[in-house]
């Protein structure tokens, strides 16, 4: 079977704007799904969705090519997802069968609850007191032993391979080094690894080889995950960990029984009816599926499609259930081995109900109380790094099967630690812990609260939407807009996923891609008390990158997000013509990855 994958910028030039039953216009980098009636990945990456593709015509299905593609970025996008990470991976199959699977990483049990109070190097997201036991290659191995049809040395074999070879450094990549080259400083193999010329960045173009990295890929292949929690891999972890101290803050709390103690975990889905689609999304310690499937259920009391997508009203009506959600988010939501979820409570419709009523269509709210629910421990105190970077993977094979997948270091660069002989960046996901006494408080082997956001929304036993994103805490409302810009709005993919978003998470600021929006429904907003905090056309953040079915032709589609740059997801047809089907742009017999033939 032959394969395509088309990076392309297509421009378009829709102008018109209506106040009443308004709809998104298209953006300047708006660009067509790739599509066609095999399998397709949607990702960041070129690299990774290639990996995820070679897996899909070897005959694997769309966990086997996730997991290949989650190991793959983590070597060509390693600002952001790596094996010294974790994640959430929502699974849906053809046969309705639907999973969670729970690859966030821990906290170490050397950990207190006061751990991040006060001054040290943590304060800047940084260093070894912020990494927690990572959870990706423990997940990567649950996924297929449950429902892959490949081993873990086959998928991590393109990973392994474009580790060793190397890859043209993108210019995202390059500018994330040079942003984040005073961290990389800080620890030396680090700097060595993705630092030149006394700590310059790579420049776009340049090779990036990582010969560590492949030798760990190696080991993991050969071994299994034991070689990454009992093994040497563990063991230069910890080691590194025993050396740490030179900078204030900076204590190594990782230790060869937190590595060896790491498990993977399947949890139930959080389930949700909308419109007449199921909504499957990731339960706690993830706050992201909590608060969509809530966020949905008080939007269905209004007509969205009626009141106009890029109108005053619906953004209102969006902006202010978020801020009901979030203040549930905030209260509630932590690992539930630790603290007592309401997540029944919080997703009931008539709770739903109640808070509709708080919401006043004519006057924003700076801030809404939670909602009570019996005396379960309370307040957050903070946590959610702003600095969140991350990325998501959304796949669907041939027969219908989807896998939404997000995986993260925390924010760009993680901790800024590579731990000397192993090549991978560590995380500092122990940053989205809250104060003492908060119910997401640091606690030994505690996964700390998520905002990732992996969604599956299934019409007629199709999966119309597979979708996820990154941006920290603004990921959820990336989520959302995808959902309410393809049910309520019945847009195609590539513009669900274009169009203009707003964040309301830092009331009475509203964060706002107000490019394509009417002055008209601008002034109403703020009319109604929202300071308008202007994005312009795109925001940097959050990145959504989706796949669907089309549910009149059975095309399966995949978009990567304009904002996150040129279009890097795939499809896998023939089409009766003999050529790959690409969303409308012809195949030329080019593969337009670095380093594959032929050659452009």
């Amino acid at each position: 079977m032959r394969r395509t994958l088309v990076v392309a910028t297509l421009l378009a030039s829709s102008t018109l704007f209506l106040v009443q039953g308004a709809r998104a216009e298209e953006g300047s980098l708006f660009r067509e799904a790739v599509g066609g009636g095999g399998g397709v990945v949607a990702s960041e990456s070129p690299e990774a969705a290639e990996a995820g593709l070679e897996i899909l015509d070897a005959g694997g299905n769309a966990v086997d090519a996730a997991v290949a593609t989650t190991f793959a970025i983590g070597v060509a996008q390693p600002q952001s997802c790596g094996i010294g990470g974790g994640g959430f991976m929502v699974y849906r199959g053809a046969d309705g069968e639907a999973a969670a699977l729970d690859f966030r990483e821990t906290a170490p049990r050397a950990i207190t609850a006061d751990a991040f109070q006060g001054d040290g190097i943590y304060t800047a997201y940084t260093g070894h007191k912020t990494v927690g036991v990572p959870g990706t290659v423990a997940g990567m191995q649950a996924a297929l032993e449950r429902y892959g049809s490949l081993g873990l040395d086959e998928a991590i074999a393109p990973a392994e391979g474009l580790a060793r070879e190397g890859f043209e450094v993108p210019e995202s990549l390059s500018e994330s080094m040079g942003e984040n080259a005073g961290r990389l400083e800080l620890f030396p193999a680090a700097s060595r690894q993705y630092l030149v010329n006394g700590g310059l960045p790579y420049e776009p173009g340049s090779v990036l080889v990582q010969k560590d990295l492949a030798g760990t890929l190696a080991a993991i292949a050969e071994e299994g995950p034991d070689a990454f929690y009992r093994g040497e891999i563990s063991d230069r972890i910890v080691e590194d960990m025993q050396r740490a101290g030179e900078y204030p803050g900076d204590e190594g709390l990782l230790t060869k029984e937190d590595l060896a103690g790491y498990e993977a975990k399947w949890r139930e889905p959080v389930r949700g009816e909308y419109r007449g689609h199921e909504v499957l999304g990731m339960p706690a310690p993830s706050s992201g599926g909590i608060a969509v499937v809530q966020m949905l259920n008080i939007l269905e009391g209004y007509d969205l499609g009626k009141m106009g997508q890029s109108s005053a009203d619906t953004l209102h009506t969006l902006a202010e259930a978020q801020k009901i959600a979030f203040a549930d988010r905030e209260e509630y939501v932590a690992d539930p081995d630790f603290a007592d979820v309401p997540a029944e409570e919080i997703l009931a419709e008539d709770y739903a109900e109640r808070r509709r009523e708080d919401i006043d269509p004519n006057a924003a709210e700076d801030s809404y109380d939670p909602g009570d629910f019996g005396g379960r421990r309370g307040g957050s105190g903070g946590g959610d790094n702003p600095e969140g970077s991350t990325t998501h993977i959304s796949v669907i094979d041939a027969e219908g099967n989807a896998v939404a997948l997000t995986c993260t270091i925390e924010q760009s660069f993680g901790s800024g630690v590579v731990a000397p002989g192993t090549g991978f960046l560590l995380n500092n996901e122990l940053t989205d812990f809250s104060d003492p006494g908060a119910a997401n408080e640091p606690e030994p082997g505690k996964r700390p609260r998520s905002s990732m956001s992996p969604t599956i929304v299934v019409r007629d036993g199709e999966p119309v939407l597979v979708v996820g994103g990154s941006g920290g805490s603004q990921i959820i409302m990336g989520a959302l807009h995808a959902v309410v810009n393809t049910v309520d709005h019945g847009q195609d993919l590539a513009h669900a996923v274009d169009a203009e978003r707003l964040d309301a998470q830092f009331p009475p600021e509203l964060i706002l891609e107000d490019g394509r929006v009417s002055a008209v429904a601008e002034s109403d907003l703020i009319s109604r008390g929202h300071v308008v905090a202007s994005e312009g056309e795109y925001s940097d953040v959050p990145l959504v990158q989706a796949a669907g079915v089309d549910p009149d032709t059975g095309e399966r589609l995949a978009v990567t997000d304009p904002r996150s740059g040129p279009q890097a997801s795939a499809a896998q047809d023939t089409t009766p013509a003999g050529l790959p089907h690409t969303g409308g742009v012809p195949f030329d017999g080019c593969l337009a990855i670095s380093g594959s033939a032929p050659p452009c």
